[in-house]
Parts: C-alpha cells; structure tokens; sequence
C-alpha cells in the first residue's frame, strides 16, 4: 500500500459489495481480451504444453495492446 500524490489509494476493498462489482467489472473489461480455450483432451509433452500456453499469451496481449 502506498500513497501517491495527495488521494491515499489503496489497492484493498473492505465492502464485500464494492468489491465484487469491482471485480465483476474488471472481468467484463478482460473478456474481451481472452481467446476461447480449446476444449478436449490431449496427450502432450510438458514442453508441448509450455508453448501453447505461450502462444496464447502472445494473443492475449496482441489484443490487449494493439499498435
């Protein structure tokens, strides 16, 4: 926790209702940002797996910080 100029921010909501329609509200931001995750079953290695999750991280961001 920190304060930074002269309104003291806090990252911490106390009101349980605040803090659900906060987060409620940062997952409708985020949704957009995801690609839909491929259903089923595979067998992979863990290396395999390591770059499809990498490859869905470079998506993510490509649409969340388009240039």
């Amino acid at each position: 926790m920190k304060t930074v100029g002269s309104y003291h921010r806090t990252e911490i909501e106390l009101d349980p209702q605040k803090a659900w329609l906060r987060g409620k509200a940062l997952d409708a931001m985020l949704g957009t940002v995801l690609p839909p995750y491929p259903r089923g079953v595979w067998r992979l290695t863990h290396a395999q797996m390591m770059q499809m999750d990498f490859q869905r991280q470079l998506q993510q961001a490509a649409k969340a910080n388009p240039l």
